[in-house]
């Protein structure tokens, strides 16, 4: 019985392990200019992502940040390549997503501040890094897409709002390295007080942030 609990705690794990689509555009509510914005962390429940605003995106990023010249913010999702690009995933995807397999980067943007994209039900926490934190982070950032045979990004599909894109990585996904891993260990990367070993849930990175 606790096995097949612990089954199906897996499985719902994987369902979350989607980035939340950002509410409708709104027009209004920019980002204050004023306000030192170097990275937010955003939690649906069951998944964790990662925002940053144009500005943050260095050198490793130059590629993907020209190719969307009006997004101000850019949200980035890590999962399992197949149940990630499923409109419907399968059982066989679900089952499948919990051993060592293929992965892949969801890139969405915003062009307003963060809380003003997303509907109140996602939870958003700003972080202070440092320049050299956030310089790291972009380096883990490139390391998590897999760049083509010209050493550019390339989409592999759309994503699920306009203007997302999914891009292949080269990282390996299962059930123990999960999109909350990722997250947490971009954050270590970034120098934050954050470890990464062990973190399967959204809850063990929220926790670590409070």
């Amino acid at each position: 019985m606790k096995s097949r609990r612990a089954l199906i705690g897996l499985i719902l794990l994987l369902c979350g392990c989607v980035v939340p689509s950002p509410a409708s555009r709104p027009t209004a509510a920019p980002a204050n200019p004023k306000t030192p914005d170097r990275l937010w962390v955003l939690d649906s429940g069951w998944h964790t992502g990662l925002i940053l605003p144009r500005s943050e995106l260095g050198v490793p990023l130059a590629g993907l940040v020209q190719d969307l010249p009006a997004a101000q913010y850019f949200v980035f999702g890590w999962g399992n390549r197949k149940f990630y690009m499923a409109p419907r995933p399968s059982v066989f995807a679900h089952l499948g997503a919990l051993f060592p397999s293929r992965s892949v980067v969801l890139v969405d943007t915003c062009t307003v501040a963060p809380r003003a994209c997303f509907t109140k039900q996602v939870k958003l926490q700003f972080l202070a890094v440092s320049t050299a934190g956030i310089g790291r982070l972009d380096r883990f950032l490139d390391r998590s897409l897999q760049r083509n045979t010209r050493g550019s990004f390339r989409p592999l599909a759309p994503g699920p709002d306009a203007g997302s894109e999914f891009f292949a990585s080269p990282l390996s996904y299962d059930a123990f390295h999960t999109c909350n891993t990722w997250t947490a260990e971009a954050l270590q990367v970034a120098g934050l007080p954050v470890s990464y070993h062990g973190v399967i849930f959204a809850d063990q990175v929220w926790r670590q942030l409070k």
